[in-house]
């Protein structure tokens, strides 16, 4: 695609449902189809390592997600879920105040403390799984989960308040989760490069509240994050080292009885979803063979007969 063709691309919008307010995208058709065909493909990249696939409730505690600092290091990021107050008393109260309104709101004094969060990042609910466990063996684990991140400013396609996103995920022995982090850089460059797909691979760092924050810190030291930058604006995938962190804070233990080491690979599905509707249009077959993955033939199940 010309330079000339993205800039007009740019400036239309290929969604036709986007609450700008909100950032809240509604997909439909072929953008589902498109969707779903992505996240396949990523599955058949998880099968690289064997990961096995998980599938995770779509909430977390506030207590596992303080295990990680999440809300000293991403206040600004986090969506919390409560209830009406459920007593008798409470509930009553509640209904009494709003029968004759519209709600477009609860007060908050109407509802519960929160103790459960929309996580930002699909894989805290991995390190939460494995929380207090120790691990035969380095173990390799894919999910896709709906994230929840407050943002200043929504884009449709690249900046939502929910979106989907699929992760590979390593944990075990630090020579193990290197290999493996450098194994994805390797394929995604190749396949990127094997599609045409304009893109550039940058040191990143994670989005602090506190820009002091040691974590931050630490990462312009050594750099932690790389991310695939679609046409050095968007990013689609992100390479991330987190060291012992999570090991430590949630008591995950490697086949030494060490600490262990992590380290993630993460996909935007709707990132990916703009960018290939912008380079190749919505059809699926449109897309060059290398990001196609051949459906899996259904067959039908033997009366065992």
């Amino acid at each position: 695609m010309s330079s000339e063709t993205f800039a007009s691309l740019e400036s239309e919008n290929i969604y036709s449902c986007f609450n700008s307010d909100a950032g809240l995208l509604t997909l439909q058709g072929s953008q589902v189809e498109l969707r779903r065909r992505l996240d396949a493909l990523f599955c058949s990249w998880a099968e690289v390592v064997g990961a096995i696939e998980y599938s995770f409730p779509p909430v977390l505690s506030v207590y596992s997600l303080d295990l990680a600092d999440y809300f000293s290091s991403f206040p600004h990021l986090a969506t919390l879920t409560t209830q009406i107050d459920s007593n008798n008393e409470g509930m009553k109260r509640f209904v009494d105040s709003t029968r004759n309104e519209r709600l477009t709101e609860v007060d908050q004094n109407y509802l519960t403390p929160a103790r459960y969060v929309l996580p930002s990042a699909a894989c805290y609910a991995v390190y939460n799984h494995l929380s207090n466990k120790k691990l035969q063996n380095d173990l390799f684990i894919t999910v896709c989960s709906p994230c929840f991140r407050q943002e200043s400013i929504y884009k449709a396609g690249e900046r939502q308040w929910t979106f989907h996103m699929r992760e590979i995920v390593c944990i075990g022995r630090q020579e193990t989760v290197r290999n493996f982090l450098n194994t994805y850089r390797q394929l995604i460059t190749e396949i990127l490069d094997r599609a045409k797909l304009p893109f550039q691979l940058r040191e990143a760092t994670d989005p602090f509240f506190d820009k002091r924050d040691p974590a931050l810190i630490l990462q312009k030291l050594e750099p932690l994050k790389y991310e695939f930058l679609y046409r050095d604006r968007l990013a689609i995938t992100s390479l991330n080292f987190h060291r012992k962190f999570f090991g430590d804070r949630f008591n995950i233990q490697d086949c030494t009885g060490e600490p262990a080491y992590t380290g993630c690979v993460a996909f935007g599905l709707e990132r990916w979803l703009s960018a290939c509707i912008r380079e190749y249009g919505q059809n699926w077959e449109n897309l060059p063979a290398v990001l196609q993955k051949k459906e899996p033939e259904v067959r039908s199940q033997g009366s065992g007969e």
